[in-house]
């Protein structure tokens, strides 16, 4: 309730003329200010991505895609188990590879195909870490490789966090207005408007350290160890303008 009493506070605040950004003419006795404040906060990581690579080689190209095709099938077969776990695909290639040979003047001239190689990348995400770090694990064990396994904040609880610096924001620059106004000698001060930053969220994850990051190389009869896994901090910020007077 506290949240929607402010926005609509705030709501009240941006409706101004086209004029308001010219300069008016004020009263005696008041004066103009702009002002601004920030607010910063750490906030713990929420979100676990894992991100998993199948590779393939072979002769020709229809079976290195038909091995890639059943490995995906499987992965996110597996992955649709979790209802916690979201999952997309991508990055699907299959080039050739060639290779010179010497011709009969010993010159390495003439390139003939040697074999295809194909990958598909696979990504799982979601808050329940210990969802994401077990069915990787599986993943590993069917032979896919790590890309990367990361934490980052995830855009709901940033807007939450946002939402309450907001009130915190408002509260610093109602204060810092005071301030002012009071080291000129006056006593009140009026908000005729006031911006709230709409920075978009880039976020910057923070690597994890995954147990075997050399699975396909290391395939082991008693599968795959699960991936290892700690949150970071992410900071989140909140900055609002306004323009004042001071009276």
């Amino acid at each position: 309730m506290k949240n929607i009493l402010l926005a609509s506070a705030l709501s009240a605040l941006f409706i101004l003329p086209v004029q308001a950004q010219e300069v008016i003419a004020l009263p005696d006795g008041h004066t103009a200010l702009n002002i601004s404040a920030t607010e910063r906060v750490e906030v713990e990581q929420d979100l676990l991505v894992a991100s998993l690579r199948i590779e393939e080689e072979g002769k020709d190209s229809k079976s290195v895609q038909r091995t890639i095709n059943e490995a995906m099938a499987s992965a996110t077969a597996l992955v649709k188990r979790y209802p916690s776990l979201k999952v997309e695909t991508g990055n699907y290639y299959v080039n050739p590879d060639y290779r010179y040979i010497r011709d009969k003047n010993g010159n390495n001239n003439k390139r003939v195909l040697d074999k295809w190689r194909g990958s598909q990348t696979l990504t799982i995400k979601s808050v329940v870490a210990d969802d994401v770090l077990n069915v990787t694990g599986k993943i590993q064990d069917m032979g896919f490789a790590m890309n990367g396994l990361n934490y980052r904040l995830s855009t709901d609880k940033y807007e939450q966090t946002r939402d309450g610096l907001m009130e915190e924001t408002v509260k610093a620059l109602k204060e810092r207005a005071m301030r002012v106004a009071r080291a000129l000698g006056k006593s009140d001060v009026d908000f005729v408007e006031i911006n709230v930053d709409a920075n978009s969220y880039a976020p910057r994850p923070v690597y994890a350290r995954a147990a075997k990051m050399e699975m396909q190389a290391m395939a082991m009869d008693a599968g795959m160890p699960t991936p290892s896994a700690q949150a970071g901090d992410t900071n989140v910020s909140m900055t609002i303008n306004a323009r004042a007077v001071i009276k």
